[in-house]
């Protein structure tokens, strides 16, 4: 039974990470008609309104059967713990995302970014006190290689300011996977999941309205009426955050921080091959060897820690 549930768990990472891989193509659809904050406050409300609606049919559900649907109950648990998880992810590592990338080019982003797994390998080691094999860490050492060689000959732009939200990006990802870890103790994967997106959504949807407040019309209204923003945001809300990280919340409760981080690079992968048979983007003989250095070091790092 333990090894089903860990072959389930590193199934649902892998699942989130290819979901994630689709979010930068939405992401990129939406933004081409609101500004990022808005989209972000859009994203998180639907992802808000979603759960509300699923936990309050599952109340129901149990108040006229006798028995709900799932357990959830956030009633006399430490929600601190789930508050500090929702301000390091999804509001904090979006804002320095955003910001790291609006000063560097997406080839350093996405190679510093790359960085998380081997982080996380010494978050496991240092502080979680899990066991780590070697061959774990030379599995995450090559994926930031692969990550590379996928992004080479892509615009090289870096600055001070750019590296330093990078850096913040990185630490609030592998901060998350540590405080998603840690929280599983006392919380279901649903519960974490819920917080996560109801701290996002009271963050950024008055930030959209301050950043916003000289021209709310000339700002939302575009984005309202545009057929494209509301699938982006559809799939965003509830298919990339919902779901992706309800998945990935489990994953993180039944593996170490080290095994569901290496999953985060098959979201480059995917991104990579979602541009090139959908939005056709070029993709070279460095791209073909980066995304099989990613995949056979994910399988390896996996396969290992499975045996």
């Amino acid at each position: 039974m333990k090894n089903r549930t860990h072959t389930w768990a590193l199934l649902a990472a892998l699942a989130a990470s290819t979901i994630f891989g689709f979010s930068f193509m939405f992401s990129k659809m939406a933004l081409e008609v609101a500004p990022p904050t808005v989209l972000l406050a859009f994203r998180f409300s639907a992802s808000f309104a979603v759960m509300t609606l699923l936990i309050g049919v599952n109340a129901l559900v149990g108040k006229v059967r006798g028995k709900p649907l799932f357990a959830f109950s956030l009633r006399g648990k430490p929600i601190g713990e789930l508050l500090l998880l929702g301000i390091v992810q999804p509001t904090l590592y979006f804002i320095f995302e955003s910001y790291g990338i609006l000063y560097t080019s997406s080839a350093v982003a996405g190679t510093i970014i790359a960085v998380v797994p081997v982080m996380c390998i010494l978050v496991d080691v240092l502080i979680l006190r899990e066991r780590v094999c070697l061959r774990q860490v030379l599995c995450a050492l090559f994926c930031v290689v692969g990550v590379l060689l996928v992004d080479l000959g892509g615009e090289v732009k870096v600055s001070f300011l750019g590296l330093l939200f990078l850096l913040l990006t990185v630490a609030c990802d592998v901060a998350y996977y540590a405080l998603s870890h840690k929280a599983s103790e006392r919380f279901r994967p649903l519960e974490v999941t819920y917080v996560m997106f109801t701290v996002g959504m009271a963050v950024f949807v008055p930030v959209s309205l301050v950043q916003n407040a000289k021209d709310l019309a000339g700002v939302f209204l575009p984005a309202v009426h545009s057929g494209t923003f509301w699938v982006a945001v559809i799939f965003l809300g509830v298919i990339s955050s919902v779901v992706a990280y309800s998945l990935l919340n489990f994953t993180n409760a039944h593996v170490s921080v080290s095994e569901a981080s290496i999953f985060s690079n098959v979201t480059t992968v995917v991104s990579v091959l979602a541009g090139l048979i959908l939005l056709r983007e070029p993709f070279g003989i460095w791209q073909v060897l980066g995304v099989a250095i990613i995949l056979i070091c994910v399988y390896l790092a996996n396969r290992t820690t499975k045996q």
